[in-house]
């Protein structure tokens, strides 16, 4: 028997305000999971790779490296945008749904999406399965054409994807931290597409409170008297430190203003990590 290939699927994972409980695990089971196998691949979200980390390197290895990818981007949730971030700075295929009425979220006019019924009735899931099998056979198909419609690479003209580094060869750490620097600038299209203005950083709220406290932690880390005391390891390991704290925060935060303040902090710790490496 022929082993079908993997779909990693971007997606909410637990329950969502909004929606019944369990509404997005029978989207899963319904609808995608059943797609997939009629496509011929494997189906596998984040919460199926036997990991503990937020985001794990074993992880990333399946949202970069599976041949297909589904992202579902009717909730708007946040970690389902960084992931597919990450799987479009690499130009990886990948098929968007959303549910029927979801607004758009990108201002790029050439994304194209399945969508499905928030009801999911028999018939109208039957449908789903086919029109999603069908463009996941047609996404697969235009992989590395100019023409591939969901590849925001190729539709704003962009010089090349990211590099894919040696995961299997290099530490977590820094397989991570080089993972976050070759998607920054394509991480940061997405963040701007969703911003509806400026706002400024809400002071006294708990996210404020938290980035000032990391924000110090930071620039007395990078102070000339403390690098003087610390060697290149221990460099190393207080700033990935604070930059998984940093990226927590960030990935857990509802407000669009904080998480562009919490983006910006972690591109200066990843600076300061090539600075002193």
């Amino acid at each position: 028997m022929v082993k079908k290939k993997d779909c990693f699927i971007i997606m909410p994972i637990a329950d969502t305000e909004g929606y019944a409980p369990g509404h997005f695990n029978h989207v899963y089971d319904n609808i995608i999971r059943p797609s997939c196998s009629m496509a011929g691949y494997e189906s596998i979200r984040a919460d199926e790779v036997k990991e503990t980390n937020l985001i794990h390197v074993d992880i990333l290895k399946k949202l970069v490296n599976a041949p297909m990818a589904i992202c579902d981007l009717s909730s708007r949730n946040p970690n389902v945008l960084f992931e597919l971030g990450i799987r479009q700075a690499f130009d990886k295929p990948v098929v968007l749904i959303q549910e029927r009425g979801t607004p758009k979220i990108f201002d790029i006019s050439g994304l194209r999406y399945v969508e499905y019924s928030k009801e999911m009735k028999y018939h109208e899931v039957l449908a789903v399965q086919e029109d999603l099998k069908t463009t996941i056979e047609a996404t697969a198909t235009a992989e590395g054409d100019d023409g591939n419609i969901n590849s925001i690479v190729k539709l704003l003209a962009l010089n090349s994807p990211a590099k894919i580094p040696d995961i299997e060869n290099s530490k977590d750490s820094l397989a991570l931290d080089y993972l976050r620097a070759e998607m920054r600038d394509m991480k940061k299209m997405f963040e701007m597409s969703m911003m509806e203005g400026k706002n400024p950083r809400r002071k006294g709220t708990i996210s404020a409170i938290e980035y000032e406290k990391l924000s110090n932690a930071f620039d007395k880390l990078t102070s000339p008297p403390l690098l003087n005391k610390m060697s290149q390891g221990q460099r190393h390991e207080e700033l990935h430190m604070l930059m998984r704290e940093t990226q927590n925060l960030m990935m857990n935060c509802e407000d669009k203003s904080d998480h562009m303040v919490y983006r910006r902090l972690m591109d200066k710790i990843m600076r300061a990590q090539s600075k002193y490496a």
